[in-house]
């Protein structure tokens, strides 16, 4: 999805999808997104579901959800795990460990191996790598599809990342749970585009000119999307009540 098709989830008129009906259920169809969940963990439940449809709809689609560390502690992460694995269906949990669940750092809250919480259910197939790495991601993430889109069952994937900003608009002054030293850090040393690229130029396959074209034409996409979202008209206060039911 390019960011002026995203930017229209933000349309503030009647015929937005997500002034109707909300974030949360306004994904485009067509792209095979099926939506999120504002609750912790509430798209795990969604993707096992999903997997299921693939199943006994015999089609060779695998059902991929994302999730924080945080959703380590909810319960329906392993009820749809032992199901997953008893029913080998074709669903990929990844979790986004970015240390942080909110304020508190995950090793204050996460007891013992996070990958170990898959195995326990016979979930094998696993895997931690860095996040921050493209390259690794992907060559992980195309073995898990493979792996359960042959019918072998559900895959976790632990993808080691950070969080650059706040965890919410309103959480500016960071230092009282983590230092400006370490996201500097990340930021400097860590940062997955800068890796990438530093990659593909030691490999011949990009120089400085393509990479000074990419990022102007990468910001004047961003910046006509989000002129239009700024732009677009409010609805008419006549329509608050369209589509109540209750």
């Amino acid at each position: 999805m390019s960011p002026s098709e995203y930017v229209r989830l933000y349309d503030r008129t009647i015929t937005s999808p997500v002034r109707i009906a909300g974030m949360a259920i306004a994904w485009p169809r067509a792209l095979l997104l099926i939506g999120c969940s504002l609750i912790v963990a509430g798209s795990v439940g969604i993707a096992t579901g999903a997997a299921l449809s693939a199943k006994r709809q015999g089609t060779d689609r695998v059902a991929v959800c994302f999730f924080g560390e945080g959703a380590l502690g909810q319960g329906v992460l392993y009820e749809v795990m032992n199901l997953a694995q008893l029913w080998k269906l074709p669903v990929i949990y990844v979790c986004e460990n970015n240390l942080y669940n909110e304020y508190t750092h995950y090793l204050e809250t996460t007891a013992g191996d996070i990958l170990a919480r898959a195995t326990a259910f016979g979930i094998f197939h696993v895997a931690s790598v860095d996040g921050q790495d493209m390259r690794a991601v992907y060559a992980t993430a195309k073995d898990f599809v493979n792996y359960s889109r042959a019918g072998e069952g559900p895959c976790f994937l632990l993808c080691n990342t950070y969080r650059y900003a706040g965890h919410h608009v309103g959480d500016i002054n960071r230092e009282y749970y983590r230092s400006k030293q370490e996201e500097q850090q990340w930021k400097s040393e860590r940062d997955p585009i800068n890796i990438l690229r530093a990659w593909l130029r030691e490999q011949g396959f990009a120089d400085s000119a393509f990479f000074a074209q990419t990022e102007t034409e990468v910001r004047a996409e961003m910046e006509n999307a989000v002129q239009f979202a700024l732009s677009a008209p409010y609805p008419d206060p006549a329509e608050v009540e369209q589509d109540v039911y209750a």
